[in-house]
């Protein structure tokens, strides 16, 4: 039997998930849950940006040179970054 103390209110329980006075979580799976609830409803509330918008926008156009032009520029910017990503892998061998 395992008896945690309630950071909030102070209250001993026993063995408890959440605590029996103010609720809170008090094993490490419900702090867990609570973290990931709190962190899911801060990414429903934020606003997308101009840019992420923009890109939806190019993705779903009904024109098809728009979205013709989306996928160039999208797989010219995928290649430029695997290209970074290996001259850094090339450059962190080399120092080995």
């Amino acid at each position: 039997m395992i008896e945690r103390k309630c950071t909030k209110c102070g209250t001993w329980n026993n063995d408890e998930d959440y605590c029996k006075k103010c609720d809170a979580p008090l094993s490490p799976l419900a702090i867990d849950k609570e973290k990931e609830r709190i962190k899911k409803e801060k990414e429903a509330q934020q606003v997308p940006s101009k840019l992420d918008v923009l890109s939806e926008k190019a993705k779903n156009s009904k024109y098809w040179i728009v979205r013709v032009a989306y996928r160039i520029v999208y797989g010219m910017a995928l290649v430029a970054g695997l290209f970074g990503a290996f001259m850094a892998w090339m450059a962190a061998l080399s120092n080995a």
